[in-house]
């Protein structure tokens, strides 16, 4: 009788019970972190210089990167489309309505997209670019966009996937330089 008094008296002691909770919640993390190092350790990286090179992957391996340029390509070249057309657009609703609406300022925000995304494929960043005989009137400004906006579409056609055009990064931020404009003359 007496030992089992003292088992339940031991049982109710509540620091007793803390200690084997803590000890049931640290173990499982205890043995996942361990299995996890053991696991980083045993793997090896597939990517590495552990990889032979044979003609068969060096082949597939320039086959896809001829595609991904050629992807990209045709991705830049349908962005020139956009740029062209909606400088198009700008140019011909400012005309018609005399006034620049709400759809009128995003189309002059996805242009300004479109064409950063064009300048950075090209290889080109910001330049010094300065456009010193711009009208003070917003229809010629926009007639200019769209003239600017068709001969970048132009040079990225012509651009082979291979060349880095200046002429495309030339004209991308002389279209940049007009969009500022625009917006400054709209605000």
């Amino acid at each position: 009788m007496k030992v089992a008094k003292t088992a339940i008296v031991f049982l109710n002691r509540p620091e007793w019970f803390a200690r084997l909770s803590r000890q049931l919640v640290l173990l499982p993390i205890a043995i996942l972190v361990l299995t996890c190092s053991a696991n980083a350790q045993a793997t090896r990286d597939l990517g590495g210089p552990a990889e032979e090179s044979t003609p068969a992957v060096d082949e597939m391996r320039a086959r896809w990167e001829i595609k991904y340029a050629e992807k990209e390509r045709l991705e830049n070249l349908e962005r020139a489309r956009e740029a062209a057309q909606l400088g198009s657009e700008l140019h011909t609703s400012y005309a018609r309505n005399n006034a620049f609406s709400p759809t009128e300022k995003k189309k002059l925000d996805r242009l300004e997209k479109v064409t950063r995304k064009i300048r950075s494929r090209a290889g080109g960043s910001d330049g010094d670019v300065t456009i010193t005989d711009l009208s003070n009137q917003l229809e010629p400004t926009l007639k200019r966009l769209a003239e600017t906006a068709n001969e970048m579409k132009k040079a990225v056609e012509k651009t082979p996937r291979q060349i880095v055009s200046a002429t495309v990064i030339e004209r991308s931020n002389e279209l940049l330089e007009i969009i500022r404009y625009v917006r400054s003359y709209l605000h």
